[in-house]
């Protein structure tokens, strides 16, 4: 379990890592902001959401990647059950979001739709694994 705490944490801090960096102004993986916003926003705006915006999401991932940890020490508090729940929830809701033809109208925009159904998609999906195995766990 702790090889899997691992995994996801590493996982969350390193998108968490990617959000605080486009939130300073960098723009891989693209060469300008409007490419960088094609490719991962997909709503078709040529700007990047906000400093803000980009550092909140950033905060939020590192607090999910506590999370793992939260499971292993306290593996039957109510509130680290349910943070658990929710957040695999959340993750594999996201996953099955990217194929479905509602999500596809509202992010449209290439290159990120199909990034969304051949990466950001698998990903989420893989941490909401990752998250339904912790709750798996025996005690």
């Amino acid at each position: 379990m702790i090889a899997l705490a691992l995994l996801l944490s590493a996982m969350l801090l390193a998108i968490a890592a990617l959000h605080v960096y486009w939130g300073r102004g960098g723009l891989w993986p693209a060469s300008s902001e409007a490419e960088l916003a094609r490719t991962v926003v997909g709503t078709g705006q040529s700007r990047m959401p906000s400093a803000w915006a980009c550092h909140a999401v950033a905060v939020l991932l590192v607090v999910v990647a506590a999370w793992p940890w939260l499971i292993l020490a306290w593996p039957e508090d109510p509130i680290v059950l349910t943070g658990r729940i929710v957040i695999a929830a959340v993750f594999f809701m996201r996953g099955l979001a990217a194929y479905s033809p509602r999500w596809r109208r509202s992010f449209p925009a290439e290159p990120f739709a199909t990034r969304d159904r051949r990466l950001y998609a698998p990903i989420c999906m893989v941490l909401a694994t990752g998250f339904v195995a912790l709750l798996e766990r025996e005690y």
